[in-house]
């Protein structure tokens, strides 16, 4: 398995984007463990015709494959794992119907994350804490980038062994924008 592997086709983007795709994709989250599509819409509580369709669109954009077989009672079972630990979304914008799909994942992606908090902070026992972090910071474009490297670097080994636990980091980093007309009125945000 790839440490990351980058999406920036607008197919790709596409595929991703959809919810219940990134549902199926944090069933893998706990461990590397390959599962077939049956055991995946046991946890999903799906229909396996579903779950299948939305495997097989994961499969061919390279995000999903297949990594073992083995027939049972005449059936032939598939083992899926992730082809990558993470998946980075990295696109130009360029069109206003690219600009749409990337405003798309972005959303997908933050009902992603809030379900996924809400839940687990639901099952958390009273002495775990999560962190919760939004704020204003000026920096230079070089120090964007810094930061981003260190988040980067930090994350790089921190692969699954033994004495840790999961934990789940989405992260947004944009430049935040001041209209004109707010300047002018002497109003700074």
């Amino acid at each position: 398995m790839k440490k990351e592997k980058i999406l920036n086709t607008l197919e790709e983007i596409k595929t991703i984007s959809d919810p219940f795709r990134l549902k199926i994709l944090l069933l893998f989250d706990e461990d590397d463990t390959p599962i077939t599509v049956k055991q995946m819409s046991v946890k999903l509580e799906e229909v396996p015709s579903k779950v299948h369709y939305h495997v097989k669109e994961l499969e061919r954009i390279g995000v999903l494959e297949i990594v073992e077989t083995k027939e049972k009672s005449g059936i032939i079972e598939k083992f899926y794992l992730p082809t990558a630990e993470t998946f980075k979304v990295e696109k130009s914008i360029g069109s206003p119907a690219e600009e749409e799909e990337h405003m798309q994942v972005g959303t997908n992606l933050f009902q992603a994350m809030q379900q996924d908090f809400l839940r687990n902070h639901k099952l958390k026992s009273p002495d775990e804490k999560g962190t919760l972090s939004y704020g204003l910071f000026h920096l230079t474009d070089a120090e964007k980038g810094q930061l981003i490297g260190l988040i980067r670097e930090f994350l790089e080994d921190k692969n699954q062994r033994e004495g840790t636990n999961p934990y789940m980091l989405g992260y947004v980093l944009f430049r935040k924008y001041v209209s004109k007309e707010k300047i002018e009125d002497g109003d700074k945000e």
